[in-house]
């Protein structure tokens, strides 16, 4: 029954069960590119902050073994000392701690995006349900994460390995060197296993990246009937119902609107309306209105025919009998074909008079 329930779920997840998904706390996210990022994270802090913190370490210890005997004179004394020295640490550690959260922090933010749920945060009863740990421990999910795993430590095993193998000169020379240089080889020989372990760590992770969103999408798959009933209750919605309305609404005043240069006259009210006609004698068996508005849109209709040269006359009252009885796209009645020739007359005797002075 559930093999033929993910058969049945082809469509790709709509915007909308996205965001509830998001809604619900449910986002992609990488273990493995956090940990990752945090071990890089941690490696450059510790190139960073590894000379100074090597000074004061060594300059704790001088403190320490040079301490003079009144310290430990009494226990309030040495607990002062004592407290002194861990506020030092902490101070010390606490900028490399932030460091680290803020990568961690980075990287989930990198991989899931900024997400706020409150329904994440919600308390649930499975998450310390001994029957839900077992289910859990046992999942294709605990499978993929020991698979990870083990591809990490062969992974990180080989580089170790190899890496280690190369240097065996250099291990061989520090007996003859000072205790300083020792110190000094060996945090390079460190350095440098610890970028490669970075890189090969951060292609694993990357790799888990592309997995969890894919795994993310598909768990998020929807069959046809679920996108059918989807769009039907958003379809149902007064939001989304005003939403499409005003959309066609317009789409509609914009290809009226193409109309206007085509147009033959356009007739005003002078101001508040005005309505363009076209009538091809060839073509067209009576004249049309192919845009109307008033106010705002009156003004706009106006400029454009302006623009094109397209003859503006004052009718006010056919404008107004017009704009009140005929839809763009539709011809005019009968009883305004007597009003309506008598303004396209004009219009060709003045264009005929141009015509010849011209």
């Amino acid at each position: 029954m559930a093999e033929q329930s993910a058969a049945e779920r082809t469509e790709q997840p709509t915007p909308r069960r996205l965001s509830k998904a998001r809604e619900k706390g449910q986002v992609p996210h990488s273990q493995e590119l956090d940990s990752v990022a945090t071990l890089i994270v941690f490696v450059i802090a510790l190139f960073i902050f590894a000379p100074n913190l090597m000074r004061w370490l060594t300059m704790q210890m001088g403190q320490g073994l040079n301490c003079q005997t009144a310290v430990f004179a009494d226990g309030q004394t040495f607990m002062n000392f004592f407290n002194s020295k861990i506020i030092d640490m902490i101070l010390v550690i606490c900028p490399i701690l932030a460091i680290l959260m803020a990568g961690g922090i980075l990287a989930n933010i990198a991989v899931s995006g900024l997400n706020y749920s409150p329904g994440a945060l919600a308390f649930k009863w499975d998450a310390i349900s001994p029957a839900s740990g077992i289910q859990n421990l046992v999942s294709a999910k605990s499978f993929v994460h020991l698979f990870i795993s083990i591809i990490k430590l062969l992974f990180v095993g080989i580089i170790v390995w190899t890496y280690l193998q190369d240097k065996l000169d250099v291990f061989a020379t520090l007996r003859w060197v000072w205790t300083t240089e020792i110190v000094g080889a060996i945090a390079k020989i460190i350095m440098g296993l610890m970028i490669r372990i970075c890189i090969a760590l951060l292609v694993i992770g990357i790799a888990d990246t592309i997995y969890q969103k894919y795994k993310y999408i598909e768990g998020l798959k929807m069959t046809r009937q679920e996108v059918k009933l989807e769009h039907k209750d958003m379809e149902g919605s007064p939001e989304v119902k005003s939403r499409i309305r005003r959309i066609q609404i317009q789409m509609a005043m914009k290809r009226m609107l193409q109309e206007v240069p085509k147009a033959s006259v356009v007739l005003v009210n002078p101001t508040h309306v005005a309505v363009a006609l076209r009538y091809e004698t060839k073509t067209m068996e009576s004249p049309v209105v192919v845009a109307k508005g008033a106010d705002h849109l009156a003004e706009k209709i106006r400029e454009i025919a302006r623009a094109y040269g397209v003859p503006i006359i004052r009718r006010p009252e056919l404008a107004r009998a017009l704009y009140s009885t005929v839809e763009p796209g539709n011809p005019i009645p009968e009883n305004l074909y007597v009003a309506v020739a008598q303004v396209l007359a004009l219009i060709y005797r003045l264009r005929h008079k141009k015509q010849l002075k011209s």
